[in-house]
């Protein structure tokens, strides 16, 4: 059964879905800037979730591992 996609409009809204435990995957919907990217990468990658890069959007996926530091 494949997981459903959630939709975020900007960067504090994804946190605060993928932290909840119920999104295991997000989409990224807003323009997302070079610096926010990597901001995201930082924040999200380096603790074992996966971006990729869907049409003119990034998904974030995550897995069962520790939920990243608050900001």
């Amino acid at each position: 059964m494949k997981q459903q996609l959630s939709t975020a409009a900007n960067y504090g809204e994804a946190c605060e879905m993928l932290r909840s435990g119920y999104a295991k995957h997000v989409r990224l919907n807003w323009n997302v800037g070079s610096d926010e990217f990597f901001r995201i990468a930082s924040d999200w990658c380096d603790t074992g979730a996966k971006i990729k890069k869907d049409g003119d959007s990034f998904i974030i996926s995550v897995k069962g591992f520790p939920i990243p530091r608050q900001h």
